[in-house]
């Protein structure tokens, strides 16, 4: 575990909350960290950073600034390096019907960026997640439009082109809602059964088959606490040739590459979390390793006062025996991240991450498969009562509990700086296991001011 001792601190300013996107940390074959960020006026960066050696300089690379309505505090770049070494990244604003993005001309080089390409949508186009997969030689890209659609492209050269966007899920919009409107006293209901699965994570996997090894994407999606009907957390998975499966392996028929239209089946899917009557959830994590694992929170939700920030708990999901297991309460999250605001934002919470167990870079995935199946760790951020601090917790029996390893970072709480949002890279180092955010946070006020911090155990 991390020597706090030993550990330097590093920080990169002004870098945002990025809560709903993932590949936009990972550890390439050549050693080095990359970490795609927002700043707080719009900017879109790319880090480059050595985990081993502290006397590497790090490189910083800004590819643009988004022309949005607001500097979007929760909408990160995607950030994903390719088996030939080439980085593309790509990233939205909540108001835009485009993706944007960049790839670098040589491997493993942030300063040879390309210009800018855009990849048009027929509607705001926010989430963006990109993976490759290397079985079919293609990139995966997949990212939510006007809310509650999601879609699937594909691109077989490295970027330069992309398929037609195919929609693989429409949650239904249902009516207008509006939320609880203070200033009147008028709470505004949704008409009708608004399902809206507004958040879609998912993971790419290497997982060993009768065949060899093979690659799955692990998914899992649920609605917003507030504006959706609909607050159960479900999860399946893609196989490398773009077919649904549930998580035992049984495919379900659904093909991405399907053009007939077909979506999925929303029962089609397990289900990993259905709160009690009442209840509601948040979604905080999906694993990318062995055993499949899935993290959220669980709360009451008060749709005209503030919810109660001591309700909120931690829980980690294992499948195992053919159905998601929901662990003992792990904490209490003790805190919502904003408060007061109508629209369901001071739900948001300080998140959760679970550890990979990876340990070096330039790894054969079925090594991967076969060794590093260690997600029995997850580093949580939450307010204990007194302090803000950021946690892990490990498991000695399969999920069912977990118990307090270490604190690696406590704040004050009179200080008014916050702790969230803790991210492990993709093949994460041991020297740096973790990163997250510290500063303050108001959502969707363009009020907030953070930084990712870091504790690095370099080698020398």
């Amino acid at each position: 575990m991390l020597n706090t001792d030993l550990a330097k601190e590093k920080r990169i300013k002004r870098a945002n909350t990025d809560w709903w996107i993932h590949s936009k940390a990972i550890v390439a074959d050549n050693g080095l960290t990359y970490i795609g960020y927002y700043t707080d006026t719009g900017e879109i960066h790319v880090k480059e950073m050595d985990a081993k050696c502290s006397r590497t300089p790090s490189r910083d690379f800004r590819l643009c600034t988004l022309n949005c309505t607001y500097a979007d505090e929760h909408n990160a770049p995607s950030v994903c390096v390719l088996k030939s070494g080439r980085i593309l990244v790509a990233y939205t604003g909540h108001q835009v019907k485009a993706v944007k993005y960049r790839f670098t001309e040589k491997p493993y080089d942030i300063s040879t960026f390309v210009a800018e390409r855009e990849l048009p949508y027929d509607g705001t186009v926010t989430y963006v997640q990109i993976y490759e997969n290397t079985v079919k030689n293609q990139l995966w890209m997949f990212s939510r439009v006007d809310g509650y659609k999601w879609v699937f492209r594909y691109s077989e050269d490295e970027g330069e082109t992309w398929s037609p966007a195919r929609t693989f899920l429409n949650s239904d919009p249902g009516t207008a809602f509006d939320g609880y409107l203070k200033d009147q006293n008028i709470y505004i209901k949704p008409l009708g059964e608004t399902r809206s699965l507004f958040y879609f994570d998912i993971r790419k996997q290497h997982v060993l088959t009768e065949k060899g090894s093979d690659e799955q994407f692990l998914f899992a999606l649920y609605g917003h606490p507030y504006k959706s009907m609909d607050h159960t957390i479900r999860s399946g998975m893609f196989d490398s040739e773009g077919y649904l499966l549930k998580n035992d392996g049984t495919r379900q028929g659904l093909d991405l590459y399907d053009d007939c239209g077909d979506v999925l089946d929303l029962n089609a899917l397990d289900v990993v979390y259905a709160p009690p009557e009442g209840g509601t959830s948040r979604l905080l994590e999906v694993s990318s390793t062995l055993p499949l694992r899935i993290g959220f929170a669980s709360f009451e939700m008060d749709v005209v006062n503030s919810p109660d920030p001591q309700k909120p708990t931690y829980y980690s999901a294992t499948f195992r025996d053919g159905a998601w297991q929901i662990s003992k309460p792990i904490c209490k999250a003790g805190e919502f991240l904003a408060k007061d605001i109508y629209d369901g934002s001071q739900t948001y919470l300080g998140g959760m991450a679970y550890y990979y167990g990876v340990g070096e870079s330039g790894f054969e995935p079925e090594f991967v498969s076969r060794t590093f199946v260690d997600t029995n760790r997850i580093f949580i951020a939450r307010f204990d009562g007194k302090d803000r601090v950021l946690e892990s917790y490990v498991t000695h029996n399969f999920g069912e509990e977990y118990e307090l390893e270490q604190v690696i970072r406590r704040i004050p709480g009179d200080r008014g700086v916050k702790i969230w949002r803790p991210t492990v890279p993709i093949h994460a180092q041991d020297n740096m296991p973790v990163y997250w955010h510290e500063g303050t946070y108001t959502a969707h006020t363009g009020g907030w001011h953070c930084d990712v911090v870091m504790l690095v155990e370099y080698d020398d």
